[in-house]
């Protein structure tokens, strides 16, 4: 496992979002439009065994499908759930001055407040409504309003609480859900607490308990969001660039390295012999690919699988092939014919579809684990039945591991430069060390 999460360390600074392709962008990741690996899913599973920040992007994805759905509501319903307000909190207002030059006045609350006040108006109410909305609406108004199974207390512990005399609005919309999240990701206890200013928890824990509307939890929206977009989806670009496991990486800069002190020996060898000048050019043939590979090694990049469009695949996906055979029988997989959006060949299953099902935390993602699930125990991988197998695996077998065809048309582009830039040095280095070389005098100590 060592060897995926330390795959950064091995190469070059995190890749900055200016330098990070359109087609690879944040809204296009998150939107699910970019092939593996780099689909959401392969995101997803960056945060949660790599990068250990899973919760981020669990609560993103809930906050995102929690807007639509609200932007659903008739507005009578709305209404029972008002915009919060610092104004709304009970302690002064100076407190909150800070905060609300950097958050209420911020174009996304802007952005989704007006999203969801032109929804109202495109929806207003009207008694010839279709029927078929009014079935829906009635069918579902029991989920949406409706009264805690537990205890208003139970929304926050009693360290947690902010004021004795605040309980939460039990008519309101949503009110068992904004329950749950509170007590997954914003509370001090959460089994996926999110890493929040005290200010902004203590801000979204009165707000929750005061409204269902989605500016309630706002702040921590933003602050996920943030994390997100400027350190871990750099991160996981670079991430997802290299095509090795730190292992084949190591033994990939050994090679370079052995290749390179062979041109050396060579050389020096000939330097001291009475042998022509024009033979130490053959040193060249060793320093090239020596330097090439060493360059394209420090920026985790093996050649050789590059120019076999693969990658290695990490351990879990391992575990998750072994576990979709057992299930071909029953679910549709995907042919050798089926193509995906750049035209290449797709064997592998996705987990996550590009469908407003998967991203929706009214049911269970039957195609994701559970522990990925919008409500679900702490993110730990560590009793995973991979973490095991992986451990027992040989030296050999993690060097020359299983692998796949990378799919994303934007990602061979960059990994393309990379190949470029390693090879251009290592032979702009290779041909001065060769010319350096000619311009040697002979030892002239034997043949």
């Amino acid at each position: 496992m060592a060897d995926f999460e330390t795959a950064n360390q091995l190469g070059e600074a995190v890749a900055s979002p200016a330098n990070i392709p359109t087609e690879l962008s944040f809204e296009e990741v998150i939107k699910n439009r970019t092939a593996p690996p780099c689909s959401l899913n392969d995101f997803m599973d960056y945060l949660f065994y790599v990068e250990h920040n899973a919760e981020s992007l669990q609560f993103f994805l809930w906050y995102y499908d929690y807007v639509q759905r609200w932007s659903g509501l008739l507005p009578r319903q709305k209404a029972l759930s008002p915009v919060w307000e610092p104004e709304n909190a009970s302690e002064p207002r100076s407190r909150f001055i800070t905060y609300s030059h950097k958050r209420a006045r911020s174009q996304k609350m802007n952005k989704i407040i007006s999203i969801m006040e032109m929804e109202s108006e495109r929806n207003p109410e009207d008694p010839f409504r279709d029927q078929e909305s009014r079935a829906s609406i009635s069918s579902s108004a029991s989920s949406i309003i409706s009264r805690p199974r537990t205890p208003p207390s139970a929304v926050l512990s009693p360290t947690e609480s902010t004021k004795g005399d605040w309980q939460p609005f039990t008519i309101q919309p949503f009110r068992d859900e904004i329950s749950r999240v509170v007590r997954q990701y914003i509370a001090e206890s959460a089994p996926r607490q999110l890493n929040l200013a005290p200010k902004d928890r203590d801000n979204c824990l009165r707000a929750a308990q005061y409204t269902t509307h989605p500016s309630a939890l706002l702040s921590a929206f933003l602050v996920a969001e943030a994390n997100l977009r400027s350190h871990s989806h750099p991160k996981f670009i670079r991430w997802t660039a290299s095509n090795g496991n730190r292992a084949r990486i190591v033994f990939l800069r050994i090679v370079g390295m052995l290749l390179v002190l062979l041109g050396i020996g060579l050389d020096a060898f000939l330097i001291l012999s009475r042998q022509s000048h024009f033979l130490r050019i053959a040193c060249l043939v060793l320093w090239w690919p020596g330097f090439t590979v060493l360059i394209a090694a420090y920026k985790s990049l093996c050649i050789v699988l590059h120019f076999n469009g693969a990658r290695q695949l990490r351990p879990w996906e391992l575990a998750n092939d072994l576990e979709q055979q057992d299930t071909d029988d029953s679910s549709p997989s995907f042919t050798p014919t089926e193509k995906d959006r750049d035209g290449k060949h797709s064997y592998r299953h996705h987990c996550r579809k590009d469908t407003q099902s998967s991203l929706s935390s009214r049911g269970a993602d039957p195609l994701r684990k559970t522990s990925l699930q919008t409500f679900g125990p702490k993110n730990d991988y560590s009793r995973e039945q991979w973490f095991a197998l992986y451990r027992q695996k040989s030296l050999a077998q993690r060097i020359f591991g299983e692998t796949a065809p990378v799919q994303n048309a934007a990602l061979r582009l960059l990994q393309d430069r990379t190949v470029f830039y390693a090879v251009l040095c290592g032979g702009l280095l290779a041909s001065g060390l060769t010319v350096a070389s000619l311009f040697a005098p002979s030892g002239m100590f034997f043949l």
